[in-house]
């Protein structure tokens, strides 16, 4: 009978965890699409310092994010994503022409993450 405790506390531990890891990568999607689309928005405006602001933010988000994530996913696509994320502030700051691409870049990075992390049975098998 302890035997089958045991075995539905791992169960219920490991759907938990499931649970966990979905809510993680999902809400870290949306957020961090909401601010690459303001700082895309800023950018079209011309608005440098905001988009700095936005590009801050952003990685600032993704830091706090960055050590839950790794627990969870492949280190190969976080990493380049981080890279990514991180220069994006200075390429705000020198007004750069390649920022724009450079938030699309992110933006498709962390979709990708996204994709990958979802519950479907090509992922689960």
């Amino acid at each position: 009978m302890k035997r089958l405790y045991v075995a539905v506390f791992f169960l219920v531990f490991a759907i938990g965890l499931c649970i966990f890891e979905q809510y993680t990568v999902e809400s870290a999607y949306r957020e961090t699409n909401e601010i690459i689309d303001t700082a895309m928005k800023y950018l079209d405006d011309e608005d440098f310092e905001k988009t700095a602001e936005e590009c801050k933010k952003l990685d600032t988000y993704w830091n706090e994010k960055y050590p839950y994530l790794t627990a969870m996913i492949e280190h190969g696509s976080l990493d380049d994503a981080k890279m990514t994320i991180s220069s994006l502030e200075e390429l705000a700051k020198n007004e750069s022409n390649e920022l724009e691409s450079e938030l699309i870049m992110a933006k498709n990075q962390i979709k990708s993450i996204r994709d990958n992390q979802k519950i479907t049975f090509g992922n689960v098998f």
